[in-house]
């Protein structure tokens, strides 16, 4: 996954923008760093102005390597970028030498370039290669010191420069790719769910139909052959097929109301793991108890499409599902704080709101600041006559 406009919960696209920022933040607190040591140097030299443009110039071009990488605009090396940075920082070292000494501040800039091909490393690798690169620089420090061409605390800055910038900078990168991998786990979890409810539904079907389909064949065959010769008794083989057929219907029917048939207590828990495995924290406190079937079924209807609506349209953190059953009204409430537009109801909502009418109930939602709240109230006994109702459950 390339950029963050795929990112799926509110929670990780922040986790993406913290790293980033962090990660581009890592240039000012690089120069703040030199700069810091640089000035408790003895000796600046009469051309240090050279020394600290060389020091942005290689703390700006490994920002952006940096930042283009997390952003998602390439995952590839930056050559250019990278060896124009090398350039800079090998004349800025000669100049310094040239010019006083190879100042102590240089391993900070020096640390975020190498930074960035540990960084395009293959995972898995990473950490060998920083701890090389760390060991090759200090080495190249101790050789500097040694005759006299850099300050002596440039061998002990390296040490400590050079793995804190190199292996902070890969395990923020390392920390946001788990926790992206972990999301489409959680993705691909919940496409196996539905996968092995359609198996189930799957072997049920063939369970139940498969024996009435292979017995409807065998009779068919029986009444073929006796057609002719013996009328009576394909006449008694088709009256078996008939009431096979029957009976594979009533079967049928049975199945796929089991299989549609809405529990609120169910609903309401499969709407709190949802809501838990899209990393959305959600207060549930539901009253499920004492509610006609009938009843129970709408509000089942309204916390699940109020769940999938939440998933799809908002960016929410936080969320809320409320169910209350007084005696005299049943009330269910689903609040989250990512709320977009407000527009008018979609068509799930909408055809929600009809049914919940013809029981003398009313389905609404609002907005108020970030909050958006979805409400649907039902009467404790329905308004309506049992012709509507049985109408009802036809179009459920």
């Amino acid at each position: 996954m390339n950029g963050h406009s795929e990112l799926p919960v509110r929670d990780l696209r922040r986790l993406y923008q913290y790293t980033l920022w962090t990660t581009v933040s890592g240039g000012p607190l690089t120069l703040f760093i030199a700069g810091a040591y640089l000035a408790g140097a003895s000796d600046w030299g009469q051309w240090i102005g050279v020394t600290v443009a060389a020091m942005v110039i290689v703390t700006t071009l490994a920002t952006i390597m940096l930042a283009r990488y997390v952003a998602g605009e390439t995952r590839q090396p930056q050559p250019r970028l990278f060896w124009t940075g090398t350039a800079v920082l090998l004349f800025g070292l000669a100049f310094s030498a040239w010019d006083s000494t190879i100042f102590a501040a240089w391993a900070a800039p020096a640390g975020l370039l190498a930074s960035c091909p540990v960084l395009w490393r293959r995972p898995g690798t990473r950490n060998r290669f920083a701890t090389a690169v760390t060991v090759a620089a200090a080495l190249i420090a101790a050789v500097l010191g040694g005759i006299g061409m850099a300050a002596p605390m440039l061998v002990f800055l390296t040490l400590l420069m050079f793995p804190c910038i190199i292996f902070g900078v890969v395990f923020q990168w390392w920390n946001y790719n788990v926790a992206l991998e972990l999301e489409q786990s959680r993705g691909l979890a919940a496409e196996l769910a539905v996968a092995e409810e359609r198996l189930r539904f799957a072997a049920e079907l063939h369970d139940v139909q498969g024996g009435h389909l292979q017995v409807i064949v065998l009779k068919a065959q029986l009444a073929r052959r006796f057609i002719n010769d013996r009328p009576d008794a394909a006449a008694a083989e088709l009256e078996a097929m008939e009431e096979l057929g029957r009976s594979a219907l009533r079967d049928m029917r049975a199945l796929v109301g089991g299989y549609r048939r809405v529990s609120l207590a169910d609903e309401v828990d499969s709407a709190a793991r949802i809501l838990q495995s899209a990393g959305i924290e959600a207060e549930v406190n539901a009253e499920t108890h004492g509610l006609d079937p009938e009843r129970e079924r709408l509000l089942g209807l309204l916390v699940r499409e109020g769940t999938t609506n939440l998933l799809r349209h908002s960016a929410a953190s936080t969320a809320s599902l409320q169910v209350e059953a007084d005696g005299t009204t049943a009330t269910v409430e689903i609040t989250n704080d990512g709320a977009s537009e407000v527009g008018e109801l979609g068509n799930g909502l909408a055809m929600l709101a009809e049914r919940f009418a013809a029981f003398g109930g009313t389905v609404a939602h609002g907005r108020e600041g970030d909050r958006f709240t979805l409400t649907g109230t039902l009467p404790g006994v329905p308004s309506l006559t049992r012709e509507t109702a049985d109408g009802l459950k036809g179009t459920a």
